[in-house]
């Protein structure tokens, strides 16, 4: 009897361990994700745009932030190798954005505005998207692994 009660909730025992570890590995590597974006904002923040000492076209605050969040993402175990900082792969008047295939995605735009008490504070939004996969779902069938996680970081720009 005890052998059967065991054989009907191991199975419901597995898939909450593995659930589990699922979500607590998500729920780090978000967390690694939003200090990445927030390393990234606080060098373009507190750096001018005027600078082009750079040898890019782009911006060397752009560039530095998009290493730092590279740098961060890579130290931390989940890598954004593909990410080349010097060449995004769009950029609008302040917007970069830098594609990778494997679904990650970094954007760093230096418009966007935060409302203060004043009016409109001229802002800096770092947006990173990274692709997870989801064990636990791995298991069933027709299931295709797009799962993307996504974090902003805005601070007011300290520079214009």
């Amino acid at each position: 009897m005890e052998l059967l009660e065991f054989a009907l909730v191991l199975p419901l025992l597995l898939v909450l361990l593995v659930g589990i570890f699922d979500f607590g590995a998500a729920f780090a590597l978000r967390q690694k994700m939003t200090n990445a974006a927030r390393e990234g904002a606080r060098i373009v923040v507190s750096s001018p745009l005027t600078d082009q000492s750079c040898t890019s076209s782009t911006p060397c605050s752009i560039v530095a932030a998009a290493n730092a969040v590279v740098q961060y993402m890579d130290d931390a175990g989940a890598s954004l190798s593909c990410v080349q900082p010097s060449s995004p792969t769009s950029s609008g008047s302040l917007e970069w954005t830098y594609t990778c295939s494997t679904g990650a995605r970094l954007v760093i735009n230096r418009s966007y505005t935060i409302s203060a008490t004043g009016g409109l504070l001229p802002a800096t939004q770092v947006t990173l998207v990274y692709p997870i996969t989801w064990r636990l779902l791995s298991f069933l069938p027709g299931y295709s692994n797009g799962a993307k996680l996504s974090t902003a970081v805005t601070m007011a720009n300290l520079v214009d």
